[in-house]
């Protein structure tokens, strides 16, 4: 069938070790009924794609018939990768058992920080899913930035305070790249993960970011995937096929080297990298890039950039980047219009803002990117055409996208002047 696109689309997952079941349709949001339901599929833990079934098959035989249909190619490609013999549909029982990576003492500890900024709600559901993570040795530090007023403290410590691998970390320099700056002063760990305050954890978030950095040498930083976790209505709809950060589901290696993309654009194509809600990196690498650029990402005036900026630098630096799909994180989308409007032309400022940074900071770049950006202009034209067929989305937000672009360069100069104001003393860390 051809994917619907009409809101609201129930989002689940669907595990294909696991017997495949019928599943039963809930009312959709305010009555509304759901016109279709979309599943994320995994195959022992991995996930293989997206499969889209309507309200009519949603029974066992059905779904099991449809998911082969869809993904049958992918399914078996995985299988053979994997050794495992060939299939001519998905079991009832579902898939036979198959090696699955263990939980071991062996596992490098990792440090986890979460940025946030008044939204006592979306840090107490995002450090709750943290501490429910299926790993060994973690730390979770929790960095509230330039708050205005105890409430993310009292509501995170009140419910977590006694757990002794969290940390409350205070940072009164407003902006994300000065709150992930403090985070990773607070961390002990070697590999640094980063997520955000509006997302839903996968259990086995850690266990994919740490098979990243074991994929090949010299690997400084991993993106992983980023499924949309609601579908209720046209915005959210919109950003998740304007974005597509869950359709990356295949493992992706990135230097200057041999492993490269054919974008005119690489490697100052960031976005194909991944986002900063689901993305980690080494202490060592982190270091020598000089940490976070303090002029980019929200709370500045380019509103954001700092993520792109550090992937694209990571390469820049001779490192390797890996997109690494087992490592899941789900996000949630703005559902209001002027939240999303504002985050669009936030993204198109901030991608901007950090080429500017680029220019300014590398010859390399300065060399490269004029002409990488006159080739690269059709593409960076065609980033609406993902949305402009479906009546159902709304408009004019790749207008706020163009207008944020346009003004990017300018925002990044402007931070960075206002950087140039001595820093307060940073607030002590607490738990």
């Amino acid at each position: 069938m051809t994917p619907p696109l009409k809101p609201p689309i129930k989002v689940g997952e669907l595990e294909l070790s696991d017997p495949i079941a019928d599943i039963e349709l809930p009312p959709g949001p305010d009555g509304t009924p759901y016109t279709a339901v979309r599943l994320l599929i995994r195959m022992h833990r991995e996930a293989v794609g997206h499969v889209y079934l309507a309200p009519d098959m949603l029974g066992a035989a059905a779904i099991r018939a449809e998911v082969w249909r869809q993904l049958g190619p992918a399914i078996s490609k995985r299988r053979a990768h994997d050794g495992l013999p060939a299939l001519d549909a998905l079991p009832a029982g579902g898939l036979p058992a198959a090696d699955v990576p263990a939980q071991t003492d062996d596992d490098p500890p990792v440090s986890v920080v979460v940025c946030t900024r008044d939204r006592p709600a979306g840090a107490v559901t995002t450090v709750r899913g943290l501490l429910a993570l299926e790993y060994p040795r973690f730390e979770v530090i929790l960095v509230d930035n330039a708050p205005t007023s105890d409430a993310t403290k009292d509501a995170v410590l009140g419910e977590f305070g006694a757990d002794p691998r969290l940390r409350y970390v205070c940072e009164p320099r407003p902006g994300l790249s000065c709150a992930r700056n403090r985070g990773v002063a607070e961390s002990t760990a070697e590999i640094i993960a980063f997520t955000d305050d509006d997302v839903r954890i996968d259990p086995w978030w850690l266990h994919g970011i740490v098979r990243g950095f074991g994929r090949i040498d010299d690997v400084a930083c991993v993106t992983g995937l980023i499924p949309t976790a609601a579908l209720d209505n046209a915005l959210q709809l919109y950003f998740d096929q304007r974005e597509a950060w869950g359709a990356f589901v295949e493992p992706e290696i990135y230097d200057l080297t041999e492993h490269r993309d054919d974008s005119p654009l690489y490697p100052y194509s960031a976005g194909i990298f991944g986002v900063g809600a689901n993305f980690a990196v080494t202490r060592s690498g982190l270091k020598e890039l000089d940490g976070f650029d303090e002029a980019l990402g929200a709370g500045t005036p380019s509103g954001g950039g700092e993520d792109l900026d550090i992937f694209t630098r990571t390469i820049l630096a001779g490192h390797r980047l890996v997109h690494e799909p087992s490592a899941i994180i789900w996000h949630n989308h703005r559902a209001s219009l002027d939240g999303l409007s504002k985050q669009m032309r936030s993204y198109g400022s901030g991608c901007t803002a950090q080429l500017t940074a680029l220019l300014l900071r590398s010859g390399k770049a300065r060399r490269e990117l004029p002409v990488k950006v006159v080739r690269g202009a059709t593409r960076v034209a065609a980033i609406g055409e993902r949305t402009s067929d479906n009546p159902v989305l709304p408009t004019g937000l790749i207008r706020r996208e163009y207008l944020g672009m346009a003004l990017g360069p300018w925002l990044y100069l402007r931070g960075r002047f206002r950087r140039r104001r001595p820093a307060r003393r940073p607030a002590a860390s607490g738990r």
